[in-house]
């Protein structure tokens, strides 16, 4: 199975992020379709929350542009299902457990989901599209080589 780690580079994401936060690299990190505002009419819950072009950290909550491929274990698996719970709980008002249980099981599965098409190791960016019908939104990824850059291995 894989997932998305968070890739900082240099300091630009603290400083595209810096009303959210950014993600510090390492992070595990999910797609953050939960957390797009409204694209089709432009309308942006927090202004310059670039939520089109960005991944969001489990445990940072934090923003991060570029996203690595890399192999993860069913324990890791299942205690993302469990931090993005209690984040769906304690910071955006889920109803009950079990419905931010069942929104951070999607979302933790969509992200495997979406790795699963990618090699492991490469890097990867977002860039999300309101549908023509206006109803969502559709996600374009651009996929990168790894880059032999600061602690990153080849």
């Amino acid at each position: 199975m894989k997932f998305l780690k968070a890739v900082r580079l240099d300091d630009s994401d603290s400083r595209v992020y810096a009303q959210e936060g950014a993600a510090e690299d390492g992070e595990w990190l999910v797609s953050g379709g939960y957390a797009v505002c409204d694209l089709a009419t432009g309308q942006h819950f927090r202004p310059h929350c670039h939520c089109d072009t960005s991944f969001i950290s489990l445990a940072s909550l934090g923003r991060c542009t570029i996203a690595e491929v890399v192999e993860i274990d069913d324990a890791n698996y299942r205690q993302h299902i469990q931090t993005l719970t209690r984040h769906f709980l304690n910071y955006l008002g889920a109803p009950s457990e079990e419905a931010a249980r069942a929104l951070a099981e999607e979302e933790v599965a969509y992200t495997a989901d979406l790795c699963e098409s990618f090699n492991p190791d490469v890097w990867i960016t977002v860039k999300r599209t309101p549908k023509q019908d206006g109803e969502g939104f559709d996600e374009h990824y651009s996929v990168f080589k790894r880059l032999m850059i600061g602690a990153h291995k080849l």
